[in-house]
């Protein structure tokens, strides 16, 4: 061993005893960890960038960085002249431009950088924008929320990003399968950030009313609703999200071009759209008017809504509510009972906060607006029920305050045993329901409690309460039982 030891002096025992191990992992913060990372320090100098851009790149090691990305962030200019020098020589570094331009976007130069970066990158090849698509458009969207010149660079620039032919898909996945939403998909293809980028520029013009769309971005749109392009669907998505402002400005090109994508006759190209406006969608009664047919239609097509199916369900909620023109009581019946039982306890959500929203107009809302809903346009077979739609209805129910009894009596026959009543309980405690409607408040609990594991921690202030105001109830027999559960289960 001497001898090995005396002719390979280099062979030495690791400190920390990592030789004693078969296996040995090491992290962030510890000293072997920080003693093996490689780190190529990039300068901050234009020229040895320049030298330092040319060398070649050693293989990137699991164990190998560089601070390139840093000093993007912190020294910008030096950077994008450097890259400028190389691309005057026909040295396009797609993979250095790359992250440049990630850095570029997440600080508050957007703008000076944008101001001399923009004539370099309209130099910037056609096949170097393929290869670099997603960083390119990703800075175009940042850029262009506080554009304030180039702006024909940037409308190039989107052009030339629509023109190269980039994959339709997004290569996104969960569990090994295509995630199949949309909007997610949309707003990280780089279609969808040349779409996000178009709409704000358009939007920095401060649109108003039937101004129509600006002639150099109309025709934009106007491309991306071409369903021949496949990819042009991630535009479509967002271009769909806008719909309300479309409609608004230019209501003959929304009616031309957007709207039809609507129609559940291409359900692929229906299915995005329908998404993208889901995704924030407000009630505006000219619009209702204009794509009716292909609003009550969607009812039939729910589960092809995917992640936005319960937002229809309230959206066709809001809608049945009121006054909405150029539809009938048949409609929306129809359109409900197609909804499925996850559409129906989505209704029922947006019935309990609409009276929520309304505050003090609550008992108007339900007099005017929820009970003719229920009693005209509810679904109304029992099937339908489950614990939680009855969960949601007796939040409605407590949410009409000084109407409780009437919408008690609306929702009764709907009740049954909640499996987690707390939430219930605690809300007909804060309503003061019990002191005001001793009765019905009885009912109500009497309907939503059997023998949970745990009582409520309210219930017995709520029987205390029912029983000050009414003492003829303290002898009901479901009071009787209520108390004997509360003092059991331990609430009290």
């Amino acid at each position: 061993m001497a001898e090995l030891s005396s002719a390979h002096p280099q062979w030495q025992l690791a400190a920390n005893e990592r030789d004693e191990f078969s296996h040995w992992m090491s992290g962030t913060g510890d000293p072997d960890y920080e003693e093996s990372r490689e780190i190529d320090i990039a300068p901050r100098k234009r020229r040895k960038l320049v030298q330092w851009l040319t060398k070649p790149q050693p293989e990137r090691g699991p164990f190998y960085e560089n601070t390139w990305r840093d000093v993007c962030t912190k020294h910008p200019l030096n950077c994008l002249f450097a890259l400028a020098d190389l691309a005057g020589q026909g040295n396009w570094l797609s993979g250095r431009w790359s992250d440049a331009l990630y850095a570029w976007g997440n600080g508050k130069q957007v703008q000076r950088i944008w101001r001399s970066a923009a004539p370099v990158l309209q130099t910037m090849p056609d096949k170097v924008i393929q290869e670099i698509a997603h960083s390119v458009t990703w800075w175009l969207e940042a850029v262009s929320k506080s554009i304030d010149r180039h702006e024909d660079i940037l409308l190039d620039l989107c052009r030339r990003v629509l023109a190269v032919p980039l994959e339709a898909g997004t290569g996104m996945t969960r569990n090994g399968e295509p995630i199949d939403q949309p909007v997610t998909e949309a707003i990280n293809h780089p279609v969808g950030h040349v779409t996000q980028a178009l709409i704000n520029l358009w939007f920095k013009q401060n649109p108003n009313d039937n101004d129509l769309l600006p002639a150099d971005i109309r025709p934009f749109f106007t491309e991306l609703c071409d369903v021949q392009v496949g990819r042009f669907r991630h535009g479509r998505v967002l271009l769909g999200s806008r719909l309300i402002a479309f409609f608004r400005v230019d209501r003959p090109w929304t009616e031309q071009y957007l709207l039809p994508l609507f129609s559940w006759s291409n359900p692929a190209e229906a299915k995005s759209v329908w998404e993208g406006f889901l995704w924030s969608p407000r009630l505006y009664q000219p619009l209702l008017t204009a794509f009716r047919a292909q609003f009550l239609e969607s009812a039939n097509h729910y589960t092809d809504l995917g992640e936005h199916r319960q937002q229809f369900a309230a959206f066709l909620t809001y809608a049945a509510l009121g006054p909405t023109e150029g539809y009938t009581v048949d409609e929306f019946r129809s359109a409900m009972g197609a909804l499925p039982q996850d559409g129906i306890e989505a209704s029922a959500q947006a019935l309990f906060q609409a009276l929520e929203g309304s505050a003090d107009r609550r008992e108007d809302y339900w007099k005017n607006r929820v009970q003719p809903f229920w009693q005209q346009v509810w679904p109304k077979s029992r099937d339908l029920t489950t614990p939680r739609l009855a969960e949601r209805l007796t939040l409605m129910s407590i949410a009409a305050r000084g109407e409780f009894p009437a919408a008690l009596a609306a929702v009764k026959d709907w009740l049954q045993p909640l499996e987690h009543p707390h939430y219930v309980v605690d809300m007909l405690h804060e309503s003061d329901l019990c002191s005001r409607y001793p009765a019905d408040a009885l009912r109500l609990l009497d309907a939503v409690i059997a023998d949970q594991q745990w009582a409520p921690r309210e219930l017995g202030q709520c029987l205390d309460e029912i029983g000050q105001v009414a003492p003829q109830l303290v002898q009901d027999a479901r009071y009787m039982r209520l108390q004997e559960y509360s003092r059991r289960r331990g609430s009290q």
